[in-house]
């Protein structure tokens, strides 16, 4: 697999979110990639229901002259109910392409208007689609057992027991992690994030420019994980040795395609990835 020149860096904090930017020496910014937010803004992309709706199953309709990069985790509301994309996907200008999708809102299928792009979904939410790759678990029943457990542990309410109203609930904490912050240094193209004792998880981008348009939401997603670690304490992660198996991983896999879909799993970590013309677009992993 070709451009795999990542490498680690020093920790920044966010209150007790702790970041590793990960950077590259080596920077082509030829795949002009766009995201679900920024496409539906400009009324080029849609998302909407199958004929016959499908819980696990949506349309994206991509209008636009460029592709469109969503990855696993991103938060589509509204229609029938709030979904979450399963896995990473790229879809071609001016083509149409079915979404696998989760539920993340149990006590609602009821039409309220057309969908809208919402949050990412937090780490432990990902974690739960990475690992449904590589075993045979009931996700959508474990997607809302975490919803659930999420809602008891910070207190928050939900009529239909959606994750987009925990983030609404939580809005003002989640922010104060990002007060002050502009964006990490020029070169970097993702980050580990840890927080108390606990990798969370570790989002890698092909380019600069690519992962600075999600680089709000990821961190935005991470801090509401790490809110549930602020009075947890211990000793850190090695994040290095975490960071280390992931590339070592994906130096192992070998595709032909043009463009693929790849499941990753080692003992300790399950994540995936996504490749435009063998070289990686996105990269997901979180602790198993």
């Amino acid at each position: 697999m070709d451009n795999l020149d990542y490498y680690l860096n020093g920790p920044i904090f966010l209150r007790n979110l702790i970041v590793y930017p990960i950077r590259k020496d080596t920077v082509k910014e030829d795949f002009l990639f766009t995201t679900i937010d920024d496409i539906s803004q400009l009324n080029k992309g849609k998302f909407y229901e199958l004929d016959l709706p499908d819980v696990n199953k949506i349309v994206f309709d991509n209008r636009g002259d460029s592709p469109v990069l969503m990855i696993d985790g991103e938060e589509i509301t509204g229609s029938l109910q709030n979904r979450i994309i399963m896995r990473s996907s790229i879809v071609e200008a001016h083509s149409k392409n079915n979404i696998p999708v989760i539920c993340a809102e149990e006590r609602r299928w009821e039409e309220i208007g057309g969908f809208k792009t919402g949050y990412c979904s937090y780490p432990r939410i990902r974690s739960i689609l990475a690992e449904s790759l590589h075993k045979k678990i009931d996700i959508q029943k474990e997607v809302w057992k975490e919803i659930d457990r999420k809602l008891t542990i910070t207190r928050t309410r939900s009529k239909t027991s959606s994750m987009h109203e925990i983030y609404d609930n939580l809005n003002e904490e989640v922010e104060r992690y990002l007060e002050g912050f502009e964006r990490l240094n020029h070169n970097t193209v993702g980050f580990v994030g840890v927080a108390g004792n606990r990798i969370l998880g570790c989002d890698i981008f092909n380019s600069p420019g690519l992962y600075h348009k999600f680089e709000k939401k990821l961190l935005r997603s991470y801090a509401l994980d790490a809110i549930e670690y602020q009075q947890k304490s211990g000793h850190l992660p090695i994040v290095k040795d975490f960071f280390d198996a992931i590339i070592l991983s994906l130096k192992s896999l070998e595709t032909k395609k043009a463009s693929a879909h790849l499941r990753l799993a080692k003992k300790k970590f399950a994540g995936q990835a996504i490749l435009h013309k063998n070289r990686p677009i996105h990269i997901s992993v979180f602790p198993g």
